[in-house]
């Protein structure tokens, strides 16, 4: 059965395994299993054609969890109470071999700056066959209230370097360097380590020489490899169970074995002989059904440990979804050892929940969440979009003067893929009119289902055509394409925006400068268009057609509409210039 929390996650708790499209070998002796649901680079790897189910393979090299980068998401994004940045790191560990890390943080504390204070981390560490994927279902539990978010593949999981695993004995010094890395940054202040079978074996053989870690969440370790590598020997994991009679036999060759190819003795694995050591504040947590690592492991473990300690028994098995309201209460129990608020803060760069006045009302956090209503979507687009009059640099008005709010004409329902028409007269080099668009991205791991609307400005200019974000600090560029607009006459602007991937197309129906701009998450059908006048100058509206394209958007050839949208890094004029998100200028 291959295991694979990251695909559990998304059938259902039900599921035992990892549903997987076909199965191949190569000429590296490596067998590739392609996971159903994914792309190309989502699979399994396993060693040996066909992969031996050996004991010394369940330990030492289960498969292998490989994954389209993209599923990490968008390296910037928002939730409604801050806003995210993920920084990717490439971290060197003593032993020579690169770990793929990630490190979700609210955007000002990731940016620096006056004022900004080191916050509290959680490290998460996955279970074996898996990778850091599996921590994303927790970011939006923790950003919003200030605590980033570390995760990593294990060595010999995931992207990172290696081809074995230790279940904690190599991990430990690997995790002592992540955690060394991260008091380096200056960002972080407590730590805390969240931890699923190996990743919370890892978590307890580091705590021991560790006293400064603020607190642990345990979820499903095993007290001692030894007495859980007899354990596999006679179980459905094993092609062939080991007879009784053979056991001792099995469990000496398989110690040979891994010691031949890791150099480290699973005799020498044991965790409960380290729990003894343990002051660190610890929320233990197993499955009932688990049959791979049977529940007494972790109740062992409890009754040893000699610090402040939880213990919840959850229904499932071990690669089952943990419940929601359990996810909650880890999260709880980390805000009691860190001794930071259970609500989300709004000093944290981003908060919409603040600007609407909406903070107790539970939007964002890890704790009963609300699902948020279709008009309070409405509320929070067109504030952003009243945000939107000025660029993010130039926010600060004049003293005694009022910032200047843009004009938003009658709000339109479109349905994506759409084309949107309008004719508009640009009445002074300082004019700025067009649309204004409000989309919600869709449900995601990293994200969640409450997601805020995404609000995007295309207009015209005397200098081109924009492509802008809105935010509460004003108006983000980010795509120009220069050109020089005649001022005396009216000018044609055609909006088209089109599904999977979610992309606009922003153009002059008399030809000229366009471009083009692939949002960084997908999109919701339905979304909503106001027609935009950022009021720095005299600007006219006049007629405006939006339409339905699905026909045109299935229909055209590859060379024409849609087709041209999907490569997001070409351009349709020379004369553009992406601006990321920096503040226009």
């Amino acid at each position: 059965r291959l295991a694979d929390p990251c695909c559990e996650r998304r059938r259902g708790a039900g599921s035992r395994g990892c549903a997987f499209a076909a199965m191949s070998s190569s000429s590296r002796g490596v067998t590739t299993v392609q996971v159903e649901d994914g792309s190309e680079d989502d699979r399994f790897e396993l060693p040996g054609q066909p992969y031996a189910l050996a004991l010394w393979n369940l330990i030492i090299r289960p498969p292998r969890r490989r994954y389209d980068l993209a599923r990490l998401g968008p390296a910037e994004f928002r939730l409604w109470s801050v806003h995210v940045k993920r920084i990717d790191v490439e971290l060197r560990v003593a032993r020579g071999l690169t770990l793929k890390c990630s490190h979700f943080l609210p955007r000002n504390l990731a940016e620096g700056g006056p004022g900004v204070e080191p916050r509290p981390v959680v490290i998460y560490l996955h279970q074996n066959a898996s990778c850091r994927l599996e921590a994303l279902r927790v970011v939006p539990l923790f950003l919003p209230l200030g605590i980033s978010l570390f995760c990593f593949d294990f060595a010999g999981c995931g992207e990172s370097d290696g081809e074995y695993i230790s279940l904690g004995w190599y991990e430990r010094d690997d995790l002592a360097e992540v955690v060394e890395y991260l008091r380096k940054t200056g960002k972080v202040s407590a730590i805390g380590l969240w931890g699923r079978s190996m990743g919370a074996v890892t978590a307890l053989l580091h705590a021991d020489r560790d006293h400064s870690i603020g607190g642990m969440v345990l979820d499903s370790p095993f007290c001692s490899l030894a007495t859980l590598a007899s354990e596999l020997a006679q179980s459905e994991y094993l092609a062939v169970k080991v007879p009784s009679w053979l056991l001792s036999a099995a469990l000496a060759l398989g110690r040979i074995r891994i010691k031949s190819l890791c150099g480290f003795d699973i005799d020498q694995l044991t965790p409960e002989r380290h729990v003894g050591n343990s002051f660190i504040p610890a929320l233990f947590i197993h499955g009932r059904q688990d049959d791979f690592i049977g529940p007494h492991h972790t109740q062992k473990l409890y009754e040893a440990y000699t610090g402040d300690k939880e213990l919840e028994m959850v229904e499932g098995d071990h690669n089952s979804s943990r419940p929601s309201a359990l996810n909650r209460k880890a999260v709880m129990f980390f805000c009691r050892a860190f001794r930071c608020s259970t609500v989300p803060q709004g000093d944290f760069g981003g908060n919409l929940t603040k600007m609407l006045g909406l903070e107790d009302l539970g939007i964002d956090g890890g704790f009963e969440q609300r699902m948020t209503s279709r008009q309070l979507i409405l509320e929070a687009g067109r504030q952003l979009a009243l945000c939107s009059g000025s660029p993010a640099s130039s926010r600060a008005a004049p003293l005694g003067a009022a910032p200047v709010r843009p004009l938003l004409g009658d709000r339109q329902q479109v349905f994506v893929p759409f084309r949107a028409e309008c004719a508009l007269q640009l009445s002074e080099s300082s004019s700025e009119a067009g649309f204004c668009i409000c989309a919600v991205p869709v449900p995601s791991e990293w994200g969640g289902s409450n997601r805020p609307p995404e609000v995007l400005l295309l207009y015209a200019s005397a200098d081109g055509l924009h492509l802008a974000r809105a935010s509460e600090s004003g108006r983000e560029a980010l795509v120009h394409a220069r050109a020089t607009l005649d001022l005396s006459v009216p000018v044609l602007v055609v909006m088209e925006m089109y599904a999977n991937p979610s992309r606009l197309l922003f153009t002059l129906g008399t030809g000229g400068p366009s471009l083009k701009y692939k949002l960084p998450e997908e999109c919701v059908p339905e979304l909503f268009v106001w027609l935009w006048n950022s009021r720095r100058g005299e600007a006219d509206f006049f007629e405006c057609d939006f339409r339905d394209i699905s026909n045109q958007a299935t229909s055209q050839s590859p060379s024409q509409g849609a087709s041209s949208l999907n490569d997001s890094e070409e351009t349709l004029d020379t004369d553009i210039e992406p601006q990321g998100a920096q503040p226009q200028r």
